[in-house]
């Protein structure tokens, strides 16, 4: 079980935290982030939006786990737990009781690797390139932080 502690705070969390969920940053040889395109419908979390790769905690399943099914069904790439590093944690604007923990992949990665599972589609994107996006809120401040620790 990972110590939540050992993940860096992005902004004020919530006192109360209900929700959890995990995030994934991975990027290619080139420091290039692979980030998601969510699919265009209304009734999702940011619908048509950018964001980073992952989800809710299932069951009893510990962070890391569900970093990596999460990532696993959404790009068909099995992160081993030696591949996940604690990162950052950031408040959710989808609930006011919710956090994310953002994991770094320490495996990197290429486009013929992910078969997407979920969204409208992938890229692998340059910091100037996720500038110009609709990105989600804090898909944007994690990435900027992973971008100012390179």
């Amino acid at each position: 079980m990972t110590d939540r502690a050992a993940f860096a705070a992005i902004g004020a969390l919530p006192e109360r935290i209900e929700f959890e969920a995990a995030i994934v940053i991975a990027r290619d040889s080139s420091d290039r982030i692979l980030m998601q395109l969510r699919d265009d419908i209304p009734k999702i979390a940011a619908p048509g939006m950018w964001c980073l790769f992952g989800g809710g905690q299932e069951g009893q399943e510990t962070l890391a786990q569900a970093a990596q099914r999460e990532f696993w069904e959404e790009t068909g790439v099995m992160l081993g737990p030696d591949e996940l590093s604690p990162f950052a944690r950031i408040a959710t604007a989808a609930r006011p009781d919710g956090v994310l923990y953002a994991y770094q992949s320490l495996r990197l990665l290429t486009p013929d690797a992910i078969k997407l599972g979920e969204g409208a589609g992938f890229a692998f994107l340059t910091a100037s390139q996720i500038e110009n996006l609709p990105v989600v809120r804090s898909s944007r401040l994690v990435i900027e932080h992973f971008f100012s620790q390179l």
